[in-house]
């Protein structure tokens, strides 16, 4: 991954909303992930809301095969801009306005399954993903930026929408509450670019050894103890991310937030009454690309 060509007037901020080796107390049947949270809205679709409001451009959704048709039965190919859906309330023909969003389903490589393939692994193959589709396509679309929305990580949306501008700069932006952020292993959203991905891929890399190191012209033949093999694919959000740079961030502190892979913090999101404030939002509209349909008639 290289750095993008950046362009103020075409800032590209992909949405990346991690799935694979995520998991909560719930136990669905399908994954956690779809886990209702109001009425004809679940965590999944709240992340691709979340991604809208941010002012991402494309979204790309990390999950392996067995539940990527689940969520995208849910989810669907695009999502409407909810951004010009309530801009398109002021204005005479507000359909002209509209800007749809397309959504990729990304798994995760079969040679790092169960190797490294921690949940802070589905963030960084995804933008990789993202990085190496978009710049096929062309050197001014590589993303800027990276947006991260995990679905069990739940906020007001309206602090998201008001963060907009904040997301699309040059500058890293992180989202806090009671003064941690993702560095603190808390699931809030943030934005990272190349140099950030670098970084914490090392991380992750360096730490997936299941031999000691050969011997120059030797291959790797002594395995090491068990409890050194694969450190990597245990880690937690904080391993990875505790040490990124701060120094010259954006950080948006939220007035509440819950991190739903529990069930106390489920049943805690129900009492305090915050749950009225999450709800579906205005103009959430996703759907499906229709392939062979004979639009002659």
């Amino acid at each position: 991954m290289q750095v993008a060509a950046q362009n103020e007037q075409a800032f590209h901020l992909a949405g990346i909303i991690p799935v694979a080796a995520s998991s909560g107390e719930f136990n669905l049947p399908g994954h956690d992930s779809l886990m209702p949270l109001a009425p004809d809205f679940n965590l999944i679709e709240k992340s691709v809301a979340e991604c809208s409001y941010a002012g991402c451009e494309t979204i790309w959704i990390i999950c392996n095969d067995d539940i990527a048709p689940l969520i995208k039965h849910k989810v669907g190919d695009w999502v409407e801009d909810l951004y010009t859906i309530e801009a398109g309330r002021y204005v005479k023909y507000p359909k002209e306005g509209h800007v749809s969003i397309p959504i990729y389903y990304v798994p995760i490589h079969p040679k790092h399954r169960d190797k490294y393939d921690c949940y802070a692994w589905s963030i960084i193959h995804g933008a990789n993903v993202a990085y190496w589709i978009c710049r096929r396509l062309g050197r001014w679309l590589i993303p800027d930026r990276y947006y991260v929305s995990f679905p069990f990580g739940v906020c007001d949306l309206e602090e998201v929408k008001r963060a907009r501008q904040k997301m699309s700069r040059k500058a890293p932006f992180y989202f806090s509450y009671e003064g941690k952020t993702v560095c603190d292993g808390l699931p809030l959203g943030f934005t990272f670019d190349t140099a950030e991905w670098r970084r914490a891929k090392n991380i992750i890399k360096s730490n997936s050894r299941s031999y000691y190191p050969p011997l120059e012209g030797e291959m790797p033949s002594q395995l090491l103890p068990p409890e050194e093999r694969r450190k990597s694919r245990h880690f937690k959000l904080l391993d990875v991310f505790k040490d990124a740079d701060l120094s010259s961030a954006t950080i948006n502190e939220l007035p509440w937030f819950y991190d739903l892979t529990t069930w106390a913090q489920y049943c805690k999101l129900i009492i305090s009454g915050h749950h009225e404030q999450v709800k579906r939002p205005y103009g959430f509209v996703t759907g499906h690309i229709s392939i062979g349909e004979d639009d002659s008639e």
